[in-house]
């Protein structure tokens, strides 16, 4: 009787440590707008870094995860991301479903103001300064094919800079370098940087993003934002962090308006 015991309460730990081992599920299926299956989607788990991607059926799971909540986020080339909040029980199972709505095309449309500048401050003039500008213009398809889910990452494989992993408050974060003197600027839909202007979290946040190496690329409607050393997103190695030098400068888009 005892030997059973023993073997059950075995048996149950070993068990127990498979579940807190494997972790939990979320799991899903990803539609399009007429309710038609999605495959191809690149789904992720945050804040951890697991990922899935749907099948021809639309549906996706994501094991290994510990409890907790959870940001689904889902992006497909030629849909507007979206996103789904669920609570996740420890070795327990969530289900969602997503729905994805058809990203409208965009024209590269160039349109110039009076003096001569693009837009600043709002998407139309992304497509303008694409056109006619010297920096590096990436979209969310871009984005999302360079696999980019960390903010820095936007900036992997560019010429110019370079990505260190550093501590931040959300945990270690790929942190990007300009290679010309280390500091870049930044500014969110076309605005400086502020409490109610924050940088995005994640890569997947963004519809898309300009960056400038230099001074000289940045077009006349952001030359002074090179200068100013209250939107830094980066500084460079303390000592060398110098006003009087300029920044490279990232414009980050999150809205089409």
């Amino acid at each position: 009787m005892l030997a059973s015991v023993l073997v059950l309460s075995l048996a149950s730990g070993v068990s127990a440590l498979a579940q807190h081992q494997s972790g939990g599920t979320i799991s899903g299926t990803v539609l399009d707008e007429a309710g038609r299956p999605i495959d191809g989607a690149d789904v992720y788990a945050f804040p951890e870094k697991n990922r899935a991607k749907s099948d021809s059926t639309g549906r996706f799971s994501i094991g290994g995860l510990p409890s907790g909540f959870y940001h689904v986020r889902v992006r497909r080339i030629g849909f507007r991301p979206a996103e789904v909040t669920t609570d996740l029980n420890t070795g327990g199972h969530a289900d969602v479903k997503i729905e994805l709505a058809a990203r409208p095309v965009l024209l590269d449309s160039v349109i110039v103001q009076a003096d001569g500048k693009c837009i600043a401050t709002s998407f139309r003039g992304f497509n303008c300064r694409k056109q006619r500008g010297k920096g590096i213009y990436l979209t969310d398809d871009d984005i999302a094919d360079k696999g980019a889910i960390e903010l820095g990452e936007v900036f992997r494989d560019i010429d110019g800079f370079r990505l260190e992993t550093r501590p931040t408050r959300y945990g270690p974060k790929p942190i990007p370098f300009s290679t010309r003197g280390g500091c870049i600027n930044a500014l969110v839909n076309g605005r400086p940087l502020s409490l109610t202007n924050p940088l995005p979290l994640y890569a997947t946040d963004l519809i898309a993003v300009e960056i400038y190496p230099t001074a000289s690329t940045a077009p006349t409607e952001y030359q002074r934002y090179v200068w100013d050393p209250t939107i830094r997103q980066v500084s460079p190695i303390v000592g060398r962090d110098r006003n009087d030098q300029p920044c490279s400068l990232a414009v980050y888009w999150t809205s089409f308006r």
